[in-house]
């Protein structure tokens, strides 16, 4: 049986209009969990009636998990935060779309947020500035601009703003501080330690042929998060673009991904077993197969490394680091 789209609107004193929005559930049982998914500029809710097929072909094929995958219409909002304005995407979503879903919806406990283009930007600065409400967030091809400040940005990093959007936000009379507020980046750096802590796990992706050439945005990213020693997966996709026939390759991997959380791949107790006996033998003749490879190998390495890693520490700290200072 094929999945189903219903149609919604929702209404929030955050937001000056109701916003409407599409959930896609899958014909499999609940609960399952819970999928926000924001679009760019021209993504709409009716864009899940064209990813539909393709979410019911990688179901059936167990490439990607099941979950309820939930979509709002932004127009060419942006998904800004206003602190003092009309418009409040992050207060929308945290505090009005995401309860509604669990309320509505045959949900699981577990939330994630994935985004394309300028959703990509929305779901990072939502899930870096609340990092306990989702168990990660995924971003393809985002549309980011590197810097820390606004004054940091060049032309050659605001093609896209030929396309509209706030003023506020986008263009050249745009506040610097609402768009430094905004910012991924720096709320990574402002929430570092929250998003240590709640162990959100964090994917980045982009084409090196974008020709909004975004991918100078998730770099930069990528360097903020390695310098904050915040765990993170990055992939910079080979001839891709922003957008074209990569996307539903690209597409899959992202949600792929979210089953790699969920579902590990489970280790072979056997090969687990062998490789344990083998080393407790003192590496006693020839490997079992496969014995470099498990988890049993990787703690006995670890463990030889370990007074090598402590020493190193008292000369240079960053040792301690699962990122060196480049």
């Amino acid at each position: 049986m094929p999945s189903v789209v219903t149609l919604h609107d929702i209404s929030s004193q955050h937001l000056p209009a109701p916003i409407p929005y599409a959930v896609l559930t899958p014909s499999r049982e609940g609960p399952l969990p819970l999928c926000v998914l924001l679009l760019g500029a021209g993504g709409t809710r009716d864009s899940l009636f064209d990813l539909q097929p393709l979410f019911d072909r990688w179901w059936a094929d167990s490439f990607v998990p099941h979950m309820v995958i939930a979509t709002p219409t932004s127009g060419l909002d942006y998904y800004i935060e206003e602190p003092t304005g009309h418009t409040r995407w992050d207060s929308f979503l945290a505090g009005d779309f995401v309860p509604h879903l669990r309320s509505v919806c045959h949900v699981s406990d577990s939330a994630v947020i994935a985004g394309i283009s300028g959703g990509g930007y929305g779901a990072l600065k939502l899930a870096f500035t609340r990092p306990h409400l989702f168990a990660a967030v995924a971003a393809m091809q985002p549309m980011l601009e590197p810097g820390l400040r606004e004054s940091d940005v060049g032309a050659r990093n605001r093609l896209h703003h030929s396309a509209g959007g706030p003023p506020q936000l986008i263009g050249p009379v745009r506040d610097a501080l609402l768009w430094e507020s905004n910012n991924p980046a720096n709320r990574a750096r402002a929430n570092a330690q929250p998003i240590r802590d709640s162990g959100l796990a964090i994917y980045l992706e982009a084409g090196d042929r974008d020709f909004l050439n975004a991918h100078d945005g998730t770099e930069f990213l990528h360097r903020v998060l390695w310098d904050l020693d915040l765990s993170h997966e990055y992939h910079l996709v080979r001839g891709a673009d922003h957008g074209g026939p990569s996307m539903r390759h690209r597409l899959r991997a992202m949600f792929a991904w979210f089953g790699s959380l969920w579902n590990p791949a489970p280790l072979d107790a056997a090969a687990e077993h062998a490789a344990t006996v083998w080393l407790q033998s003192g590496m006693q003749g020839k490997p079992p197969a496969g014995a470099t490879t498990t988890n049993a190998f990787i703690r006995f390495l670890r463990a030889r490394f370990e007074p090598i890693r402590t020493q190193a520490t008292q000369s240079d700290p960053t040792t301690s680091r699962n990122f060196g200072r480049l």
